[in-house]
This record gives structure tokens, sequence and C-alpha cells, in this order.
């Protein structure tokens, strides 16, 4: 039933790491290349990246545990504190959207070249299915300590131009 209800979202494959967790893994094998696509800068605020940094699901690991390559985003440790488990506002989802459309094939590649998971559709059907069905007082992520209400017009724009 569970793997009914959520088809949109998970594959009869991925049933038991959905239900019960899988493991989160190191990403510092695609840190530096996913820098460099970024071009040096923090995919959320877009300062130059200095100092730590982190590798952020940007689709909270707490949703939806996705290793994917394109549900990975760079950011200064000071962004990636301050978003921590909450869902990114629609600035941020467009950024992202956009990154799939322009740079899939470059993502692809990463994952390729490092051996990494690269399953692109379903990390976008996840983010539709994860948006999209927001409740209408529900407040996202926007910046530091800042929420902003859900921008349901600019979500579905956002993740629509994205084929």
């Amino acid at each position: 039933m569970v793997a009914q209800i959520n088809q949109e979202v998970i594959e009869d494959a991925h049933l038991e790491d959905f239900l019960f967790g899988a493991n989160r893994i190191s990403t510092e094998p695609i840190r530096r290349s996913l820098r460099e696509l970024q071009r040096n800068r923090c995919f959320y605020c877009g300062d130059p990246l200095r100092g730590p940094t982190a590798v952020d699901h940007f689709l909270p690991w707490a949703r939806h545990p996705n290793n994917g390559i394109h549900n990975l985003v760079v950011a200064d440790a000071r962004c990636n504190g301050y978003k921590r488990h909450f869902l990114a506002a629609a600035p941020h989802v467009a950024q992202w959207s956009d990154r799939m459309a322009r740079q899939s094939d470059q993502l692809s590649e990463i994952a390729r070249d490092c051996a990494w998971e690269n399953h692109r559709d379903r990390t976008l059907n996840v983010a539709r299915a994860v948006y999209l069905r927001l409740p209408d007082h529900a407040m996202l992520w926007s910046s530091r300590r800042d929420f902003v209400p859900v921008e349901r017009a600019a979500l579905t724009r956002a993740l629509d131009r994205v084929q």
C-alpha cells in the first residue's frame, strides 16, 4: 500500500530504504567537482566558498534519503547550518531546477566519473511531490533564520520547466 500511494516518488526497489531508512555516505568524493560546477560559490547565498563547506541534500535527507548527484549542492558551512532539514524557498528551487535543466549532463558526468548515484528523474519527481503538495501555511527556508510562505505559482513554474 505504501508503494502504491507513493508510486510517483519511489520505485519498489527502494521501498525498504524509504520505509526503514538508508545510510548516509561520505560526499567527499564529489565535493570538489560540485564546487567547480558551482564556480566555487555557495549554492544558497552565492558568496565565494571559503573555509569549511558542506555538500547539502537540496531535498533534505529527513524528507527523502536521496544521495543522487542531482540532489546535492555545495554550501558554505553557515548556509548549510541555517538550512538544516528545512525545504528551501522558491528562488532556491528555481535555481536548483535551472541547474537540473542546464547542467544535467555535467552532473551525470560527475556521477559517472565518481561512481556516484545518478537518478535525475526520481529526484525531480520527489521534488514535485514534496513541493507541489505543501500546505498553504507551510514556511520555506530563505536565508539565515528567515522563512517565507509558500509561493505556489513560483514553485510550479520552477519545477515544470525541467523536462
